[in-house]
């Protein structure tokens, strides 16, 4: 499976949530690189900036033992 070949086959739960976590941040991090594009005010490039840090923090935690 998928999540297998990314944090091992014995991953917890915990695991398992953080990459995933991790992947759907990202994704959204990369989305909100378009909009600070379109409107860059300091709301929305705080926004993204904790998006890509939350995105970070949980890939640590899967990465993680």
């Amino acid at each position: 499976m998928f999540a297998e070949k990314i944090v091992g086959p014995e991953a917890s739960y915990l695991r398992r949530l953080g990459a995933l976590s991790g992947l759907l941040c990202g994704i959204v991090a990369l989305l909100g690189l378009a909009l600070v594009a379109l409107c860059p005010t300091a709301e929305n490039v705080a926004a993204v900036a904790a998006c890509a840090a939350l995105s970070c923090a949980s890939v640590a935690l899967a990465r993680g033992n």
